[in-house]
């Protein structure tokens, strides 16, 4: 019988090589987290740091730059309006209505707008149909409530009286008119004119001025001037 011994120096060595080249993989990556650690934390620091420093760039330049004056009204500006309605009441209480194609507002004048195509409708009495003015052209002052009107201005009364001129200055509120261009009237009187006029006493009595023309149909007249069921006794005027 042979005898062989085993020899478990191999083993031992293997184990122990093992071992030798374990711990200071182990050793490194202890030492490669706490340089990451550090790393992280100086990052952080920088970041910090870095964030701070802008916060401060920026609130230096907030108050380091010149502070922006307020924009001035510029008496150029307008607004304007399309097919604008402005209602109100005469001072009898009767209501009225100015529409326009289109109004145009100016900021350095807010109670003043300009309007193009404008249309007036109001009552004469509170038993009568609207009678109507229109234009090209009109200011309206809503403070005042006045009513310029410019070229080929029309008259049109609930009763048949048409009337034409080049300027209408209307009291919207007082229900009066005057005018300093020449005026052209057709009604069931006949027919009148002047080269300036007013229209008092709720838009009944025509006043003509600077040289009255008329041609009066006679069995008209005397209901006219007799103040009959034709409203507007006419009469002739000095400037």
């Amino acid at each position: 019988m042979t005898t062989s011994i085993v020899d478990n120096t191999n083993g031992n060595n293997a184990s122990g090589h093992a071992l030798s080249h374990w711990e200071p993989r182990h050793a490194l990556s202890l030492e490669a987290a706490r340089r990451h650690s550090t790393f992280i934390r100086y990052a952080r620091l920088l970041l910090i740091a870095f964030s701070g420093a802008l916060l401060l760039t920026l609130l230096w330049y907030f108050i380091s730059t010149p502070k922006p004056k307020p924009p001035e009204d510029n008496p150029n500006e307008t607004v304007k309006f399309t097919h604008p309605v402005y209602k109100g009441r005469t001072a009898d209480g009767l209501p009225y209505r100015i529409s326009a194609d289109t109004a145009t507002r100016f900021i350095q004048n807010p109670d003043e707008t300009k309007l193009v195509n404008p249309v007036l409708n109001f009552l004469r009495s509170g038993e009568a149909k609207e009678s109507q003015v229109l234009a090209l052209t009109g200011l309206y002052n809503a403070e005042t409530q006045v009513l310029e009107l410019h070229q080929e201005v029309r008259l049109k009364t609930d009763d048949g009286y048409d009337c034409k001129t080049n300027h209408a200055r209307i009291f919207v509120k007082g229900k009066r008119i005057e005018g300093d261009e020449p005026i052209d009237c057709v009604g069931a009187f006949g027919q009148a004119a002047g080269q300036a006029y007013e229209i008092n006493d709720d838009y009944k009595e025509f006043v003509f001025k600077g040289g009255m023309t008329a041609l009066i149909i006679p069995e008209k007249a005397d209901n006219v001037l007799n103040g009959g069921e034709i409203i507007a006794p006419l009469r002739g005027g000095q400037e």
